[in-house]
């Protein structure tokens, strides 16, 4: 039977060999080829997509079932779970009033004696969250290196609130593999943490079966410039160790995948996004079923957050829209909870306004758009169904390289994970500084009229003077006893799977801090080192230079030398202008010249820096090397000329041509040596 029905279409079909062929027409004789693209390290992207291209691809079932690949829920719907990292406790707790009140549904919370919210003690964990319902809040945590230590302050919050461990839902984690991707080493070592991670997720299957304690972070490889495959590749390969460490330690595979949750930052990259969520499933159900365990045990429990990656310091503003879009892929690719970081979040302390627009960015696509209404709404599109089947198949073959190799903890050890991301990040770096990859407000449509803006954050000082004052609040010899206890079980090698929980949550319950439970587990560990991830922004780069002249006390300027009519020269002196802009460089326009000593003149009493040359092609056949000639005789040190080389290169550069800026060139390492010679200060 044929698939097409005049009934649901009075159009007849039409093949992709059709559609390319008209394609081509349109091109006027370029190559259909020259609209692919691939971001690096990425498979093929196609400028058109048809119903053969799915043709034969993996059945990708329906939300709700096995592969998981369309979601794990039947529903569309997700938690709006915002993030909290604020160090200074009395501010973060009125953060997690505010949102509480006002739209946020759960919890994501940085904190420790270490990292993040800085809390010590119960008290102080307790009164951090006295605005929330841990009944009916789902709460997840990362404590880092600290996890166990946190995890049993909280449950020791649970207890004194007289709420079971069994009400209680969300995440404790641990992630002792993230950790060391991100920063390079884990206190108290790889082994000792993995006995913990292991032993908590041992409790929480007989005691919260709501917590998963285990928690498998993409932000290391979102923050490093990684590519989705490898993304993917690492996370699942990640997911893998955890299931082993679960499993040897006597747990089943339904159980132990139970206590795995991922969470995954969602870039620019809008439909890549979405294919990316979908794979992630999709291949985490297959580890989970070719390990043995049944099918309501392999859907992934995935939490997003909006990257942090993509944000920018300089017209911040822009981050709402970029924050919009990643947010929208996230529940277009089906995940449990959503974080949309504020627009501000790279400044420093996120103020009310950013926080509110975060949230309500949630509201609006779920109570407005009613995005929660739809399951899978990207299901079915030729250009998804393929691009989740390439990445999902490209994921898993960089996956079983990983295995065979013996693992990802070998592949951070060896180095080879971080030389594999650094190869991407450096090509996506050059895409950055070519501007090949826009960056909207940074690289793109600068606006230097626009005031910075500034957030106050709280200073190394006063942390540690934060710190201080908690730990010299603490009577640490009442609490002797109880510490000496946890010792003995830390000590104790042959002790029951899930004691050494239980006997953390017993310190803590009965007064012993965090801080102390931390350095008992810790104690005579030594510390584990990598290589870490280098964790970057892909505004920066700009940033730095844009930073440059910020700091002037007169802003650095270029005056446009442009060449004959408005017409002519317009193209090349508005990409000029935006360029400058971009690296913080004012552009002292006009409306051309025919002349060389109007040129001249005009050049001489606008008291700017350098000299950008812009006109057509045309006009640069007989007007360029005159004028480059003329503003060097009028005292210009600095000419730059907009458009290729070409084959005068050399004699242009031998009249006074500094540089020459173009599409396609490394414009930001051109512009850094403009700020260099120009004298403007780092």
């Amino acid at each position: 039977m044929s698939n097409f029905d005049e009934r649901m279409n009075v159009f007849p079909p039409v093949s992709k060999s059709e559609w390319i062929a008209k394609v081509e027409a349109d091109l006027k004789g370029a190559s259909f080829d020259r609209l692919r693209s691939a971001a690096p390290g990425g498979p093929a992207l196609e400028p058109l997509y048809a119903a053969q291209d799915v043709e034969g691809l993996h059945d990708p079932g329906l939300p709700g079932v096995v592969p998981y690949l369309r979601g794990a829920s039947p529903l569309g719907t997700w938690s709006i779970r915002q993030e909290y990292d604020e160090p200074r406790p009395v501010i973060c707790k009125e953060m997690i009033r505010q949102d509480v009140e006002r739209g946020v549904e759960a919890l994501w919370l940085r904190l420790g004696p270490r990292r993040g919210c800085r809390v010590i003690t119960v008290n102080e964990l307790d009164e951090l969250l006295a605005a929330v319902d841990l009944r009916t809040t789902s709460v997840c945590l990362d404590g880092g290196s600290d996890a166990l230590a946190v995890a049993s302050g909280f449950l020791a919050v649970a207890k004194r609130r007289g709420l079971g461990c069994d009400e209680l839902s969300g995440g404790l984690g641990f992630d002792p593999i993230g950790l060391l991707a991100a920063e390079g080493c884990i206190q108290g070592g790889l082994r000792a943490r993995s006995a913990e991670l292991r032993d908590l997720a041992i409790w929480c299957s007989k005691n919260a079966p709501d917590l998963r304690a285990v928690n498998v972070s993409g932000e290391p490889y979102d923050g490093g410039g990684a590519s989705i495959v490898q993304e993917l590749a690492y996370t699942i390969a990640t997911g893998i160790h955890y299931l082993r460490e679960l499993t040897d330690a006597g747990m089943s595979v339904d159980a132990a995948a139970r206590q795995i949750g991922f969470s995954y930052a969602v870039a620019g990259d809008f439909f890549t996004q979405v294919a990316k969520l979908r794979a992630a499933r999709w291949l985490w159900a297959k580890v989970v079923l070719s390990a043995g365990g049944e099918p309501s045990s392999a859907a992934m429990h995935m939490h997003c957050r909006t990257s942090r990656f993509t944000k920018a310091r300089i017209d911040p503003w822009v981050n709402m829209l970029r924050a919009t879009a990643e947010c929208t892929a996230a529940v277009l690719g089906g995940a449990h909870s959503i974080a949309t970081l504020p627009f501000d979040c790279v400044i420093g302390s996120p103020d009310e306004l950013a926080r509110r627009v975060a949230r309500n960015t949630q509201v609006v696509l779920r109570e407005e758009s009613h995005l929660g209404e739809v399951a899978d709404p990207a299901g079915g599109s030729w250009f998804i169904e393929r691009l989740t089947n390439d990445l999902a198949r490209a994921a898993w073959t960089e996956l079983r390289s990983i295995e065979a190799e013996g693992g990802v903890v070998h592949a951070l050890g060896s180095g080879k994970l971080v030389d594999a991301i650094r190869d991407v990040a450096d090509e996506r770096e050059k895409a950055f500084c070519k501007r090949t990859a826009a960056l909207v407000g940074v690289s793109e449509f600068p606006n230097l009229r626009e005031g910075l803006i500034e957030r106050p954050s709280a200073s190394d000082q006063d942390l540690q003077a934060l710190l201080k004052a908690s730990l010299e609040s603490l009577d640490l010899g009442a609490n002797r006893d109880l510490l000496l206890a946890l010792a003995r079980s830390v000590k104790d090698e042959a002790r029951t799977p899930g004691t050494l929980t239980a006997a953390c949550v017993d310190a803590t319950s009965h007064g012993a801090d965090m801080y102390s439970v931390a350095t008992v587990l810790q104690h005579g560990q030594p510390d584990f080192h990598v290589e870490p991830i280098l964790q970057w922004r892909a505004s920066e780069i700009w940033e730095r230079q844009r930073e440059r002249s910020d700091s002037q006390a007169t802003r650095p300027a270029a005056f446009l030398a442009n060449l004959g009519s408005i017409a002519s020269h317009t193209a090349r002196a508005t990409w000029a202008q935006n360029l400058l802009a971009a690296v913080g460089v004012d552009a002292i326009t006009n409306d051309g010249f025919d002349g060389m000593d109007a040129l001249a003149a005009a050049w001489k009493s606008s008291a700017a820096g350098l000299a950008v040359i812009c006109g057509s092609d045309a006009d640069y056949d007989t007007m360029l090397e005159p004028a480059v000639a003329a503003l060097k005789k009028a005292g210009c040190d600095l000419v730059i000329v907009a458009g290729r080389p070409g084959e005068r290169e050399s004699e242009v550069r031998a009249l006074g041509a500094h540089e020459f800026i173009y599409a396609g060139a490394d414009v930001l390492s051109a512009m850094t040596r403009v700020l260099d010679a120009m004298g403007v200060q780092g």
